[in-house]
């Protein structure tokens, strides 16, 4: 029996060759990334691209679905998890690892080629970054985030943002923090020159808030169903997606897109004229 039958069944064959030709750019091979490269690999993807410049560390294990145990730490990278995973997979599936920061050179190149891009990424900096790059050059772009707070009651979920030929992008649907994303952007003595005045350094801090393996994989498995849709034609994507645990809701928000986003009327389709490779970092 065909490995894909079970998928035949769904969104039939036409469907599954598409996804078949399919080119996904998953960038940051972390908790939510995981997910989303692991179903890629069983959906039958024929190219996947990971992006991540980061080595697995002793306190990624409680959700990195991708790790073994014997994975060394430190020396480990992520990609190369990713990598290993998609093999045992589907060892015809064309695996691109690029062990890079999104704002090099390497990774502004890798992602040009392919259709899809789904940004697993944790700071408004790295968000605003993938989002005037998908805008400029039309890339189909899924905004995945995750999120535990305690503020006002322990609240957990996360949601969901589809960028593609309507309007409609973070920026205008009110998911990036400007002030924030400068301060993720800024350079390094611009940071130090900040903190000193008015922070704590960020290497004091420790890696991160709470994180858990079954939220990351509710909004991961929320986010390649869309793309699946996307793919395959079987209904339109949802342009934002909302997942609150606490509730036990997914909801689909209703809000419109602000018309007058300059990211969805001006960056959007200008290719090199965006100057989105203002962003990259010297080498």
């Amino acid at each position: 029996m065909n490995r894909f039958d079970r998928n035949i069944r769904f969104f039939g064959k036409e469907g599954q060759e598409k996804i078949r030709q399919s080119h996904l750019c998953v960038v940051g091979g972390g908790g939510l990334g995981q997910h989303i490269i692991q179903q890629a690999a069983c959906l039958g993807f024929g190219e996947i691209t990971v992006i991540d410049d980061e080595e697995l560390s002793t306190s990624n294990r409680n959700r990195y679905i991708l790790a073994a145990h014997e994975d060394p730490i430190p020396g480990t990278r992520k990609v190369d998890i990713a990598e290993r995973a998609i093999k045992l997979i589907d060892l015809e599936i064309k695996v691109h690892s690029i062990h890079a920061s999104l704002r090099s050179a390497k990774a502004f190149d890798a992602m040009k080629s392919a259709g899809i891009v789904v940004g697993c990424l944790d700071n408004d900096g790295a968000r605003l970054v993938l989002t005037e790059y998908s805008l400029a050059y039309r890339k189909i772009y899924f905004d995945l985030a995750s999120d535990i707070s305690a503020e006002e009651g322990l609240r957990y979920g996360g949601r969901i943002l589809f960028s593609g030929a309507d309007p409609g992008c973070p920026v205008c649907m009110g998911e990036i923090d400007f002030e924030q994303a400068r301060k993720d952007l800024e350079s390094d003595a611009s940071r130090r020159d900040r903190e000193a005045l008015y922070g704590v350094p960020d290497s004091d801090l420790d890696e991160g808030g709470p994180s858990v393996v079954s939220i990351n994989g509710t909004v991961a498995s929320l986010a390649m169903t869309e793309i699946i849709a996307y793919i395959t034609g079987i209904r339109n994507p949802q342009r934002f997606i909302n997942y609150r645990g606490q509730l036990a809701q997914v909801t689909c928000s209703k809000d419109s897109p602000d018309p007058t986003c300059y990211y969805c009327n001006t960056i959007k389709g200008a290719g090199t004229a965006a100057n989105v490779e203002r962003y990259i970092e010297p080498a």
